[in-house]
């Protein structure tokens, strides 16, 4: 299809750095051009991230245009290597004396880093990107504007450069802003953060999000000052699976995968209890079970985690793999026989649908989704895709890994159950490529009103 319409797409993050918040912008730039759309991403300078994934890279269509804009760093993202003490005992000093300067400087400004970067650490990246961005809406066509946030940030950018140029503008957050689980705790701040909001949904010409819920509470927080709210949910690209080759394989065991970014509020600890209890119980053969994390298992400095895995004794069946490439995360999902799905435990945590939800129904594999109730598991229920355990409840974690454990137990030659033959068209609202149809059409229809209304680009 020939692209007649032109969109800037401003995300922070974008190829080839990866990450959970990568894939909407990603799938967003890949099918986008196939409804008539010229794609310009802004983002930044990968440079100083240490979250890299190069293979996304070959998603991206040839005629996307990618630019880049520094950022300035408050503290370094890669630590540099310290300076080895050799020599006199007076080369000795030195570099533990410069050591343990750097030490003090780098904490004091992580101590006030929350009072000074507002409403992100990306903030510092906001001068670049205008600027970037005023050079990009000058020499080209743009005819909208579309953010998508976290980070907050990516909006700021967008909200300049739509009041600078009249240009039509769609925000979207994946996250909440200020109704966010993950707050500051500052006051002052989160009034700030409040204002910062509130102009940014006045501003936009469309807010759009990723749940129901997100959408009834932006409305009932907003009212009237948001002129157009609609749901674009995230989802997963049929592409992603295609002749998909399982990895890390665990041929005879009941084999549970986990691939993401595990921290305190979000984290296995329960469900190893209940995996140790039951194989004290003899519900669960031992020498069955093997349990794989890819990703981030502990953060570094912390080791709740490990130290659980230790204390019950399951190092034999506890794999860590460390971050894998995203082709491979997918495959080690495939080579599973049950895929974890491990919620936060705070009480708005059921507002959120995860967007590693959407890859796991690419998948196909049974889920085993710890997560309070919410949209997330009405999903998972609705399309029969698992078992579902609120993560606080030891019992109910006990019974669903006990009932997905039998069924394998009970398949005689190990292959996949299959889904009912309109599982395709029920889940169609979930793939990367239809919302991209849906952004698409959205898009034209803010343009549609701006000609109507007399503007120019």
């Amino acid at each position: 299809m020939t692209n007649t319409n032109s969109v800037l797409l401003i995300c922070y993050g974008f190829p080839p750095i990866g990450g959970g918040g990568v894939p909407r912008p990603l799938k967003m730039a890949k099918y986008l051009g196939e409804f008539g759309w010229k794609v310009h991403v802004l983002t930044v300078d990968p440079s100083y991230h240490a979250t890299l994934d190069p293979s996304l890279l070959s998603q991206i269509p040839a005629d996307v245009e990618i630019h880049r804009a520094k950022e300035f760093l408050l503290l370094p993202r890669r630590g540099g290597q310290t300076a080895s003490a050799s020599g006199s005992d007076g080369a000795q000093k030195r570099p533990s004396l410069l050591s343990g300067l750097k030490q003090y400087v780098f904490g004091f400004l992580k101590k006030i880093k929350p009072y000074v970067l507002i409403p992100d650490d990306q903030i510092l990246w906001l001068p670049h990107a205008v600027k970037l961005g005023r050079q990009i809406m000058r020499r080209e066509k743009i005819d909208v504007i579309f953010s998508t946030s976290g980070p907050v940030t990516n909006h700021l950018v967008a909200q300049r450069l739509a009041r600078e140029f009249h240009c039509k503008w769609v925000a979207d957050f994946r996250d909440p802003w200020t109704q966010n689980m993950h707050k500051s705790g500052i006051a002052w701040r989160e009034r700030l953060e409040e204002r910062m909001e509130e102009r940014v949904m006045a501003d936009a010409d469309v807010i759009t999000t990723v749940t129901a819920t997100f959408a009834e509470n932006f409305r009932k927080k907003h009212g009237s000052r948001i002129r157009r709210l609609e749901l674009i949910y995230n989802g997963f690209d049929q592409a992603d699976f295609e002749s998909l080759t399982p990895l890390h394989t665990a041929p005879g065991k009941f084999h549970a995968v986990y691939a993401g970014i595990l921290y305190q509020k979000r984290n296995p600890r329960l469900l190893l209890h209940a995996i140790k209890e039951l194989i004290d119980e003899g519900l669960v053969d031992r020498d069955d079970l093997l349990l794989s994390f890819a990703g981030v298992f502990d953060y570094p400095g912390y080791s709740e985690n490990r130290d659980c895995v230790r204390e019950l004794g399951l190092e034999d069946i506890v794999r860590l793999l460390g971050n894998l490439p995203h082709k491979e995360a997918l495959g080690l999902m495939k080579g599973a026989d049950v895929l974890l799905l491990i919620g936060d435990v705070s009480l708005d945590a059921g507002a959120y649908i995860p967007g590693k939800l959407y890859e796991y129904m690419g998948i196909g594999k049974p889920i085993l989704a710890l997560n309070k109730a919410g949209e997330a598991t009405e999903i998972i229920e609705t399309f029969q895709l698992g078992e579902v355990a609120d993560p606080e409840e030891k019992d109910a974690i006990k019974q669903a890994y006990l009932k997905l454990y039998q069924a394998w137990k009970e398949q005689a030659d190990g292959n996949d159950e299959g889904r009912p033959d309109d599982f395709a068209e029920r889940v169609k609202r979930y793939e990367r490529k239809e919302q991209a149809r849906q952004l698409a059409q959205l898009m034209e229809q803010l343009i549609a009103v701006k000609e109507r209304q007399g503007g120019t680009f």
